[in-house]
């Protein structure tokens, strides 16, 4: 008997509807004779915030007469309204179950006293599409619970009984119910349903279960469907610049996708998009990322409390996940706005076994573009500049048998950005930048038993850049004029074999172990001069090999009903020409429950990283460098304690509030008078060894974090404060003073909302104000030509410097590291979004505008001379009011 569930209501969106609430209550509920009982029911829901599961069927045939007051009871309350009827009611958990007068043995009862234990067990998935549903809550008779994995599977290995209520819940969707009898192991695989309903109170996982369950701190699981809603620049939805709005996360420049999580570097995030590692994730110099909305299904941040199956990276761990492909009916859509267009396309390959998924988007208006990026490189020579990006994903997965599915699935992604000019009458030049990521992962999910089940994967990962100017004669050029070229690139490839297990042995352990291995292939200062004129010809790379290998394995353990542990350990054996490191890193989270209400989570853990990026900015541009960890420079190392609270103030309202501290060493950066590829020292190209202009160092970070956060209902979003500081020190920086890093900023507040109007049309708004950043400003400045580097403090620190150096008026003298803070950053989005649904098609319109009222948010400063040949400190800002616009059209 599966019966469905009334879903949570909203909160109202405007006072009066809060007003007219609040007479409500002090009214009855029936209000008036005849009323159906699932009317009752759901006016009860809404105004109590009480929560019913039943079969529509057993109810659609009752109706309540008479008053009922509100201010009764619950219990009595639901006796009145059941009176004269052949139906019953018992608490479930949080719940009230409305069912038949039972005739039999009640729940959690067997005839015989020796009770033997048996497993249930199965896949969870989404009934629209066949989707595998992770992080869904299964609990039973209000005793037992497990979660979700990666790929949807649960098992619970309880007592026999004639009768379990088994219940599964999960944010989104309404709840499922089952009365099962237990008297063998039994696999049941089990469909939600989408809520759509929007007065409904939605009874989530995240909000009630697992908000005292699970003892990870640090943890945020995004919602998709609001990271679909929420306003963006020119209207491309971003998976990363959802993430900045979260409490303990900074974002680096304005309109950039760098994410900096509680004191860490941009470099100190592990991205893995379907396990496979993604290196650089800009797009168009970091205003866009390379994930696209559109092919994700799950997008969980961790920033302390790590599993130990994460391992590699200091600061946190984002998991994304990409979608399966619906398994019963063709669908997708297009779509085109102001920077990009995009097509989906999903469906089933073979109808409940087999689906695929394809994903792509590409640029609109190069030219356009290209103009507006040298504008921001301050380019004032009218060359024809050109920039854009394309990306793919793709994924399919076949069910073998009950016992073994395949999945594959990829990303390939390419930007650029050229430009020519003449450069003579004899010749033109042409500066380009071109950078990509490729990944593939193919997997093989194996159910051994009923309790175990197991996961291989093949990762392949990788990122490439390359910059060039050079110098091509043209079509009327003598014949003896030849071209110039001066080159320069770098990139890595991964390739990783993983193992995962989960055994289930008991309700009270849940233990995960697996071992994995990564080769990873480093090209390094790839530099190419070809000069035919001066019989000059220069070719060096740097390459380098690494093997870095880990095993983990990991217990959550319920001792008992307000104690939840999650223990466990991963030890790392990284290997670099003659140099070995061993590395263990323990890893504990506690969560204790003080009431019904409300928990107190720990964590301690440690964090090792064997790859390092090199950056003069600190905001991932594809000029950033990645080099591994090696005898001379020695792997980055963190430990964080984490104290946080946990408190749900309503079924649909979370508290949270964390504290955090953490050390960080070996963490690197460049030698004041590093110069990686300056064209003049391309003669001595085989001298040049990285290591030689790179620098070590530590530092500290500790915060507090608090967020209140509505996941369902017409009004879903949170709101956050973040009180932070991070210090850096380095021995050969800042005359080996403790500085603040680029991306601190004392305090941060954000609110993001979406409302649902009704289905078809919502309306989004998000404001955010966080106190400056540190810079690093020039003190003086003489006059000068050119300086082409990408290093070193004393380099020119605007994005044009970072790509191809500058031909400036003046050469910069700077002063201490990070010597000037910011002006505060504030600006308001604000979005809205309408559906117009015909019989086949749906096509949907929405607007943003991003920085309403126009706030000029400084982008970065610059040392400049004025008209009057006296040194100005000017302040470049972005977007100070941004209108876009974009349709789409669902098939």
């Amino acid at each position: 008997m599966k019966l469905a569930y009334m879903t949570r209501f909203g909160y109202r969106l405007f006072s009066g509807f809060l007003l007219f609430s609040l007479l409500l209550a002090t009214q009855d509920v029936a209000g008036q004779s005849g009323m159906p009982l699932r009317d009752a029911l759901r006016k009860l829901n809404q105004k109590r915030g009480i929560f019913f599961l039943y079969d529509p069927n057993h109810i659609n045939s009752y109706y309540v007469s008479g008053r009922i007051s509100e201010k009764k009871p619950v219990e009595t309350v639901l006796q009145q309204f059941l009176t004269g009827t052949n139906l019953s009611f018992r608490k479930i958990g949080d719940c009230y179950l409305i069912e038949p007068v039972a005739t039999g043995t009640s729940p959690d009862t067997v005839t015989n006293v020796a009770r033997k234990r048996f497993t249930i067990s199965g896949f969870v998935t989404e009934q629209a599409s066949g989707e595998r549903l992770v992080g869904a809550t299964v609990s039973i008779s209000d005793k037992w619970g497990t979660t979700t994995n990666n790929y949807g599977f649960y098992s619970l290995t309880i007592p026999e009984a004639d009768a379990h209520d088994l219940m599964v819940s999960l944010v989104g969707y309404q709840r499922f119910y089952q009365r099962v009898r237990l008297n063998r192991s039994i696999q049941l695989n089990i469909e939600l349903t989408p809520n759509t309903a929007l007065d409904e109170v939605v009874l989530t996982a995240e909000a009630t279960e697992q908000a005292c369950n699970n003892p990870q701190t640090g943890q945020h699981n995004l919602p998709m469907a609001l990271a679909e809603s929420v306003p963006a620049v020119a209207g491309e939805k971003d998976i990363l610049k959802t993430l900045q709005w979260l409490p303990g996360v900074q974002k680096g420049l304005d309109g950039q996708v760098s994410l900096h999580v509680r004191g860490g570097g941009a470099d100190q995030n592990l991205l893995i998009l379907d396990e496979a590692p993604v290196y650089n994730a800009n797009h168009l110099f970091g205003f866009f990322s390379v994930f696209n909305v559109d092919a994700l299904k799950n997008v969980r941040l961790q920033k302390g409390g790590f599993s130990a199956r994460y391992g590699g990276r200091l600061s946190s761990v984002l998991d994304l996940s990409m979608r399966e492909g619906n398994q019963q009916r063709l669908q997708g859509e297009v779509g085109t706005g102001l920077v990009a267009s995009k097509l989906m396309i999903e469906g089933p390959m073979l109808r409940n076994r087999a689906s695929f998924l394809l994903t792509a988007r590409r640029t609109n208006f190069p030219t356009a573009l290209g103009g507006f990026v040298a504008g921001l490189l301050n380019d004032n020579s009218g060359a024809n500049w050109r920039a854009g990006f394309y990306d793919l994903n793709a994924k399919i997965n076949a069910e073998l048998n009950p016992r073994n599915r395949l999945y594959l699935s990829g990303y390939f992604g390419r930007d650029f950005f050229t430009g020519t000019d003449s450069l003579t009458h004899n010749r033109l030049w042409e500066n380009a930048v071109r950078w990509g990521n490729a990944t593939g992962t193919l997997r093989w999910n194996h159910l051994f038993s009923e309790r175990l089940f197991s996961n291989v994967s093949l990762i392949y990962s990788n990122y490439g850049f390359s910059t060039h100017t050079q110098h091509v004669p043209t079509v009327t050029s003598p014949a003896s004029t030849s071209a110039q070229l001066w080159r320069y690139f770098d990139g890595l490839t991964d390739y990783t074999l993983k193992y995962d297990m989960d055994y289930y042995p008991n309700p009270a352990h849940q233990l995960h172990a697996g071992l994995v291995a990564t080769q990873r292939m480093y090209q390094l200062n790839g530099i190419e001069v070809n000069d035919p004129a001066n019989t000059l010809r220069v070719a060096h790379v740097a390459p380098a090999r690494s093997l870095e290998t880990a095993l983990y394995a990991e217990d959550t353990w319920t001792p008992g009903r307000r104690l939840t542990v999650h223990v466990g350990g991963r030890a790392t054996l990284y290997r670099i020409h003659q140099q070995t490191y061993f590395r263990a890193e323990p890893r504990v989270s506690v969560s204790a429950k003080l009431n019904e209400k409300m928990a107190l989570r720990a964590s301690y853990s440690e964090m090792n990283q064997f790859i390092h990026l090199l950056s003069n900015t600190g905001q991932g541009l594809p000029t950033d460098l990645w080099v591994p960890a090696t005898a001379r420079l020695k792997p980055q190392h963190a430990r964080q304690f984490v104290l946080g609270l946990v408190r749900d103030l309503t079924p649909a309202v979370q508290l949270s509030i964390e504290g955090y501290q953490k050390q960080m060493n070996h963490i690197i950066g460049y030698r004041p008078d590093a110069d990686f590829i300056g064209l003049t020292s391309a003669q001595d190209a085989n001298d040049i060894r990285w290591e030689r202009n790179v620098t070590s160092g530590h530092g500290s970070a500790s915060g507090v974090e608090v967020m209140v956060q509505k996941r369902t209902g017409r009004l879903s979003g949170w709101a956050a404060y973040t009180w932070s500081i991070a210090r850096w020190q380095f021995d050969e920086l800042n005359n080996g003073q403790p500085f603040y890093p680029a991306h601190d900023r004392r305090h941060s507040v954000s609110f993001v909302g979406s409302y649902n109007v009704t289905p078809t049309l919502r309306l989004s708004a998000n404001w955010t104000y966080s106190s400056g950043n540190p810079q690093s400003l020039p003190v003086s400045g003489v006059s000068s030509f050119g300086h082409l580097g990408l290093g070193g403090v004393a380099a020119p620190n605007t994005p044009g410097g970072q790509l191809f150096g500058n031909e400036r008026v003046l050469v910069q003298a700077r002063g201490l590291t990070n010597n000037f803070r910011a002006e505060p950053f504030h600006r308001l989005d604000l979005g809205i979004q309408k559906t117009f649904k015909g019989t086949r098609l749906a096509h949907v319109l929405e607007a943003n505008i991003v920085n309403l009222y126009g706030r000029r948010n400084p982008f970065y400063y610059d040392l400049q001379l004025n008209a009057n040949q006296q040194l100005t400190l000017q302040r470049v800002s972005l977007f100070a009011f941004l209108p876009a616009l974009n349709y789409t059209l669902r098939f």
